[in-house]
């Protein structure tokens, strides 16, 4: 891997997890009742770590990160403003709306590469994130050992306490990756490990959707729970294919297929949910977040097909 890969990569990776990680934060305290809420500051005061850090982040990238890297939709969608400031209507908790602001303005300002980027720099913005990392992760698995061991009420369901913890866990991993200079994707064994997880994800997306629609969204509810069905199968498709690298070219096709469909299916109930459309318990950046993990999934299956790696 070039300095320049590092650099790029890195930076292309902290964009999209960073904000997903303040998310899943952001809805912890959404999900809290009023006995837990002195565990608000603390996580208020992690959110607010990740925002600088995000801020940091967006500003090494322009001009250092080639403008088509980032037009995926998965560092903020056309939806993301909106839906930031209808959750902060909604639950009253405080999101940081100038950095999405910054983030559109990088998208839109369509520039050439101008400027390189110290490698020591971008090392030192990822120690930082994986210390905070690390943190978040304890934080989040005390969270689920409470629930389960019914010391702790939240609406949030254990899966997803699983799942959120599960996400960082793998951001971390990512970073620590790029820090002993191995590119996220090297092998064809990497590839399907990459869509073993995220056809996972895009599976357990399926039943949380399912799951907090209202009992009256019933043709919703019925297509939620066809997704759940797809990407497990292709989760297990993924796996096998882990050992068995010939199965890989058709995974890959149908998992870029699969979620092609999954993504307009969250795009429809983003803008439903904005729209005050559809009846559900779920926060528009709740919708807003599992489009852009689709449309990450999406960025990272054509680059596995870029690389020629199925």
């Amino acid at each position: 891997m070039t300095e320049m890969e590092y650099v790029t990569h890195s930076i292309e990776t902290n964009l999209f997890f960073l904000r997903i990680i303040k998310e899943h934060l952001i809805f912890t305290i959404a999900a809290l009742m009023p006995r837990d809420q002195g565990m608000v500051p603390e996580l208020e005061k992690t959110i607010n770590n990740l925002e600088e850090l995000l801020k940091e982040t967006v500003m090494m990238a322009n001009g250092v990160v080639p403008t088509q890297n980032l037009m995926f939709g998965d560092v903020v969608t056309p939806y993301t403003l909106s839906a930031e400031t209808a959750t902060q209507f909604l639950t009253g908790i405080k999101i940081n709306t100038n950095i999405t602001q910054m983030e559109v303005s990088l998208l839109n300002g369509i520039k050439p590469v101008s400027k390189t980027m110290p490698p020591k720099a971008v090392s030192m913005l990822n120690q930082h994130i994986m210390a905070q990392l690390n943190k978040i992760i304890q934080s989040q698995k005390m969270v689920l050992t409470n629930v389960l061991s019914c010391k702790m009420f939240t609406t949030i369901y254990p899966l997803m306490l699983d799942h959120v913890t599960r996400e960082a866990e793998h951001y971390l991993q990512h970073l620590q990756r790029l820090e002993s200079s191995h590119s996220l994707i090297e092998t064809p064994r990497d590839a399907a490990g990459m869509e073993a997880f995220w056809d996972n994800i895009m599976s357990e997306h399926g039943k949380f959707i399912r799951g907090l629609l209202d009992p009256s969204e019933e043709t919703l509810i019925q297509q939620a729970n066809e997704f759940a069905e797809i990407f497990t199968e292709l989760t297990n498709q993924a796996k096998m294919a882990i050992n068995q690298l010939e199965l890989l070219p058709q995974v890959t096709r149908r998992s870029f297929e699969a979620t092609v469909n999954i993504k307009n299916f969250k795009e429809q109930g983003t803008e439903g949910l904005l729209d005050c459309k559809i009846r559900a318990i779920i926060l528009p950046l709740l919708s807003d977040h599992v489009l852009r993990e689709a449309n990450h999934f999406l960025k990272e299956l054509r680059m596995v097909e870029g690389m020629g790696l199925h």
